[in-house]
């Protein structure tokens, strides 16, 4: 029994979800049908999404098939079904003719569906070659004729959008149809910039933005991706600048494209714990995760030795949360040094990264114009842009040199301010940029370990030892550095609550006394002092 392969193919990725595949598998089917003399084959060959233009569908599907008539897997007597002729491509005449006689000549019937002709090596249907080379003829010039129409209405409209005239397409919804910013929209969209520049994921940037307005309401993890790589957000068309207005500022937009391409994986910026991602396992190096019990307050142990016990780590000793957050609240002093630096450029580092960025394009563009000499020859509108880019390279490139010195530090006035702001208002965005400045803490049994600078003391690495809860006093007991003892105390503690009641029926005065480590509030009565709290030392 002869075998029918079928070839299926067409041109634009959008028609992947259009009727031509349903369309074209729907003829093959009804062909097989009528001529229950054929099997099909089990192997299908398909370009989906690829033009017959340019010579990549050779280096597919229809490429493979070719290589199974030749090689015999398409033996004489088989038969290759397509839809219309122009769907093996829209070649020139003379290499299309070339491709198909190829297929008949090895005795392999080639079926158009769309009008039922069959092209083979039968004398009796030698009129059916001349029916191909006009059909031949006729798809070539439909899409060299189309071809260039479309270059030329691309290049009207780039020389349009040169001089300053704006280019109309479809663009992101923070555009309106006319190419004005939505204003109301435009914050929103800096968040995002922001946010995956600070660290944050685009399923977790989602989460935060949903919600605030209609336009983003059908908003999506990939839609928010595109929109990072799109440089319609500074206001460029393809490489012509000013075509729009920007949403964001240029330093902002390289800083995404420098994540973007920086290869490494977006940490996920917790949404519950500000502790999340930034506490280590001392031995297997896996995050130490959140443990909430309802008879004791919320501690933190390796993951690795909770999912899979000795087989994970050995690493048993479980830190209460408080305890880490206080050793944070000591040790995150450098790491936001560092955070508020890259939240406080100065007009030079800004101008060094929009520097990079545009290099990196412009690299681009060069090596895209070589290849194109390398493929035409020495045209010379070719060599004229490549002489422009070159020359706009090495301007970039001086001025970098110029502007590589040593960045100004963040001030103790910048790193408060930012840390105080975060803890009020995002702790997530804060989680993101400690992660992002390298911040841990690192835990190994009671042993509590900071590579970073003690707020007071300073010092390059912070040791610190956890002797566990002292039940009589309510406090968590901390050695720092191997000669200062700390007793913190517990989260809800009874004691704590029992003053708080005495301190509502007592008359009081209120200060604020600096024990060494934190602020107390403190009131005074009476009858004696009665502690209400504390509050973080920066």
């Amino acid at each position: 029994m002869p075998t029918a392969f079928s070839y299926i193919r067409f041109s634009s990725a959008q028609q992947q979800h259009g009727a031509s595949l349903a369309r074209q598998e729907d003829m093959v089917g009804k062909w097989l049908v009528a001529h229950p003399a054929y099997q099909r084959s089990t192997q299908r060959f398909e370009d989906l999404g690829i033009s017959g233009y340019s010579r990549k569908h050779l280096d597919n599907a229809f490429g493979r098939l070719l290589a199974a008539i030749e090689s015999g897997v398409i033996k004489p007597g088989d038969c290759v079904l397509i839809e219309a002729i122009d769907r093996a491509g829209r070649l020139a005449p003379s290499i299309m003719l070339n491709l198909l006689t190829d297929i008949v000549n090895a005795g392999v019937s080639l079926i158009s569906l769309d009008d039922g002709v069959i092209y083979d090596s039968d004398p009796a249907k030698s009129n059916n070659l001349f029916l191909l080379v006009a059909k031949v003829q006729q798809a070539h010039q439909y899409s060299d004729s189309l071809s260039r129409r479309v270059k030329d209405a691309y290049a009207r409209k780039r020389e349009k959008a040169a001089m300053g005239g704006g280019a109309k397409r479809r663009t992101p919804l923070w555009l309106s149809s006319e190419g004005t910013l939505v204003e109301d929209v435009a914050p929103y969209i800096v968040q995002i910039f922001q946010d995956y520049a600070d660290g944050i994921g685009e399923r977790r940037i989602l989460t935060r933005i949903r919600g605030q307005h209609q336009l983003l309401d059908n908003l999506n993890p990939t839609t928010i991706k595109k929109w990072l790589k799109n440089p319609t957000a500074i206001g460029r068309w393809n490489d012509i600048e000013n075509v729009y207005p920007a949403v964001v500022s240029k330093e902002l937009w390289y800083r995404v494209q420098k994540r973007l391409t920086d290869g490494s994986k977006i940490k996920s910026a917790s949404t519950k714990y500000l502790l999340s991602g930034l506490v280590k396992c001392g031995r297997c190096g896996k995050n130490f995760g959140v443990v909430n019990t309802k008879k004791s307050p919320a501690a933190m142990l390796c993951m690795g030795r909770h999912r899979l016990g000795d087989a994970g780590c050995s690493n048993s000793r479980s830190i209460p949360m408080h305890v880490l957050d206080f050793v944070r609240s000591q040790t995150m002093y450098g790491a936001m040094q560092r955070a508020a630096a890259s939240q406080n450029l100065t007009s030079g580092e800004k101008r060094l990264i929009e520097i990079e960025g545009e290099l990196t394009e412009l690299q681009r563009q060069s090596a895209n114009l070589a290849d194109s000499l390398a493929e035409f020859g020495m045209l010379a509108p070719i060599r004229a842009k490549l002489e422009q880019v070159t020359a706009s390279i090495q301007k970039l490139e001086q001025d970098r040199a110029l502007l590589k010195t040593a960045p100004a530090p963040a001030t103790l006035g910048d790193m408060i301010d930012l840390q105080h702001t975060l803890m009020d208002d995002d702790e997530q965005r804060l989680n993101a940029l400690l992660q992002g400045v390298g911040y841990a803490i690192i835990c190994d049994g009671t042993t509590i370990t900071v590579d970073e600078p003690h707020l007071q003391t300073k010092g390059e690495c912070q040791v610190y030892e956890y002797k566990g809860s002292h039940r009589a006093t309510e406090t968590y007991r901390v050695i720092e550095n191997n000669h200062t003892e700390h007793h913190l105390d517990m989260p809800n503690s009874k004691l704590v609550e029992a003053m708080i009641a005495e301190f509502e029926n007592t008359p009081i005065t209120q200060t604020l006394r600096w024990n060494g480590t934190e602020f107390i509030e403190v009131v005074q009565s009476d009858e004696g002092v009665v502690a209400m709290g504390s509050q973080e030392a920066f």
